[in-house]
């Protein structure tokens, strides 16, 4: 399988949905990269909005942002185990 790389974007000071989706985001991959030996995951938090432009494949400043190999999926909303199991194992074939 190849490498599989997932970033988790959120800004330094979230609005308390931000912050609730982010740790929900955040404890599925943690449970997915233990499960898959292919995955890496990053976590990215900006200072501020304006600093979305360093990351490589954001296009949508919404918070927080999953990218998967570059290319983002989601933009402030909650993806299921499920669903995250499912882009993996396309994405590492």
């Amino acid at each position: 399988m190849k490498k599989v790389k997932i970033t988790l974007v959120s800004l330094k000071d979230p609005c308390t949905a931000c912050n609730i989706i982010f740790g929900l985001i955040k404890e599925t991959l943690e449970k997915i990269q233990k499960e898959y030996s292919n995955v890496e995951i990053d976590f990215v938090e900006l200072e501020h909005i304006k600093n979305a432009s360093e990351v490589e494949g954001l296009e949508v400043e919404k918070f927080p942002a999953v990218l998967v190999n570059g290319e983002q999926i989601t933009a402030g909303s909650l993806l299921t185990k499920q669903q995250l199991v499912s882009i993996i194992e396309m994405e590492g074939v």
